[in-house]
């Protein structure tokens, strides 16, 4: 009944290690309202240090679309874009899914973008700096909005499940 506020200058939620570390196909979907476009801001980033994470964020850089992208030491970052960076002053639901290398970004349930994803959560090992609104990378801006209805998934839902997920906005009676 109430979602995460966060005030885009130091608030964030921080989640158990090792919170994703059994996953190879997955969903990670929330609701998101964002107040203020912040650069690089983060819905959620999970890894270890700047060689080592996944992250979602609202909109790479100053110009950029909304963005997924995956990394371990040893394995390049790979990454899906969306056509568009989150709008503001509106709930957007948001989803990325992994069915065995294919990889799909989804805003309001349409794919939105899909790339080839080799790399699993379960490859980031035990994650040790687990974030919703908060980057590993200090220079990053934190998220300016809200968050709700943050679910992490051991499967791959399909288009038809994630568009289920996004068919309307969350209720939400006050933020906490």
């Amino acid at each position: 009944g109430s979602s995460v506020q966060l005030d885009g200058t130091n608030d964030h939620v921080t989640l158990p290690a090792g919170v994703a570390s059994g996953l190879g196909d997955f969903t990670i979907a929330a609701w998101v309202k964002l107040d203020a476009p912040g650069n690089w801001s983060r819905v959620f980033d999970f890894g270890s240090g700047t060689d080592n994470y996944m992250f979602l964020t609202p909109r790479v850089g100053t110009n950029g679309n909304v963005r997924f992208a995956i990394r371990t030491p040893s394995q390049a970052e790979q990454i899906i874009n969306g056509a568009a960076p989150l709008a503001t002053g509106v709930w957007t639901h948001v989803a990325v899914t992994r069915s065995g290398t294919l990889g799909t970004l989804y805003v309001d349930g349409n794919a939105v973008g899909n790339n080839a994803i080799n790399l699993a959560p379960a490859d980031l090992g035990r994650t040790t700096l687990n974030y919703l609104g908060r980057s590993q990378w200090p220079a990053d801006s934190y998220l300016d909005g809200q968050l709700d209805d943050f679910r992490i998934l051991p499967s791959a839902l399909s288009a038809a499940d994630v568009a289920a997920l996004a068919s309307g906005p969350p209720v939400i009676t006050s933020p906490t």
